[in-house]
């Protein structure tokens, strides 16, 4: 163990021992020792720090001197920090730059300059995004209605602190699409776009967002009337269904990281994965009218409909109570006779036989 100047010269505790002893009379001689050899160091400390200053001011130095708060190495040359970004190009002279998001790829072909008299390219929009190109025209005119409330950080003509614009509203459409279309990573839409991947993820999280309680809201209504039913059973009743209003089922949606306490009961025989659980009802052409909430994957259908509030309306007569339709019944063993329903429970020739969910 290293000991101090002061401690060398007062010697050691192992001298306030006499015959193996302890003695109190060695031991205060001891400490007499240690303070006056540790004051005698703090002097010459001090006479040492003076002698310096005193040189100092010889040199013509001075506290309140500029020279006297800087190092004695001379001053870095202040160096300008590169410009920041996903990509970069070459122009013709030779200089290298950022490329700005707006002459990335997809700018060019989808928002700038975009084929829409090729059939060719709207087979392949269709195809690469899971729409066709109007509605995602007329998606980004819908988040650019709700910019102020969902997307105010990317509000066209908006710049940041430093001067640069913000990420095209109309690409960032594009990733969000092609995210929940194809499954790509954020660094792959990065790559294309020259938008870095950490905004990427901030727009896709209020996207999100935006579409469930916006795009949701919009798109996705349960028929509540025999009009509302008009446009979905078209198909039922063409293909010998009448009073079918839609089809039913529950589908799974993966969820990863789910906490071990709730896993078990995420996890579902028909799968190896933990997952959600959704009970939907579409139309024949795969609209969704209805859907619940997620639930554990480990529940059944049976379980699962019970949570679904438009499927407990119709079993309960609710709803789509001026929903008129006939079907074929048997009158007798030869004879079939025709017998007209009212909504989903009600037989209007004989109250006592009840059919839920009509022809559905």
């Amino acid at each position: 163990m290293a000991i101090s100047k002061a401690q060398f010269e007062a010697g050691s505790l192992s001298s306030c021992f006499k015959q193996g002893e302890w003695d109190p009379g060695l031991y205060g001689e001891y400490k007499r020792k240690l303070n006056d050899a540790e004051e005698i160091a703090t002097t010459e400390a001090m006479l040492d720090h003076g002698l310096s200053l005193t040189r100092q001011f010889a040199r013509g130095w001075s506290p309140f001197s500029p020279r006297s708060f800087s190092t004695s190495a001379p001053p870095k040359k202040l160096q300008r920090r590169e410009p920041k970004g996903v990509a970069y190009y070459t122009n013709e002279e030779g200089k290298t730059s950022v490329l700005p998001p707006k002459m990335s790829s997809w700018y060019n072909m989808y928002v700038a300059h975009p084929q829409i008299n090729s059939a060719k390219f709207h087979r392949r929009f269709r195809a690469r995004f899971r729409m066709p190109y109007q509605s995602y025209e007329d998606l980004c005119d819908l988040v650019i209605e709700h910019v102020d409330e969902y997307f105010a950080r990317w509000t066209p003509g908006k710049t940041d602190a430093v001067g640069n614009p913000c990420a095209p509203i109309e690409l960032l459409v594009l990733t969000a699409l092609r995210y929940l279309g194809r499954g790509w990573t954020f660094d792959d839409l990065s790559e294309n776009t020259a938008i870095s991947e950490e905004v990427i993820r901030l727009f896709f999280h209020q996207f999100i967002k935006f579409g469930a309680e916006v795009l949701f809201e919009k798109h996705v209504n349960e028929p509540r009337t025999a009009s509302d039913l008009e446009n979905h059973s078209h198909e039922y009743l063409v293909a010998g269904f009448p009073g079918a209003i839609g089809s039913m089922d529950a589908t799974h949606i993966s969820c990863e990281r789910v906490s071990w306490k709730e896993r078990q009961s995420h996890l579902s025989h028909k799968l190896p994965y933990t997952a959600r659980s959704f009970n939907l009802t579409v139309n024949h052409r795969r609209r969704i009218l209805s859907t619940t909430t997620g639930h554990p994957a480990i529940w059944n259908d049976k379980t699962l409909i019970t949570f679904d509030d438009f499927a407990m309306d119709l079993k309960e007569g609710k709803i789509l109570g001026d929903h008129v339709f006939e079907l074929y019944e048997k009158d007798g063993e030869d004879s079939v006779k025709k017998v007209t329903y009212r909504g989903q429970m009600e037989n209007t020739q004989d109250r006592n036989k009840n059919s839920w969910f009509g022809g559905g």
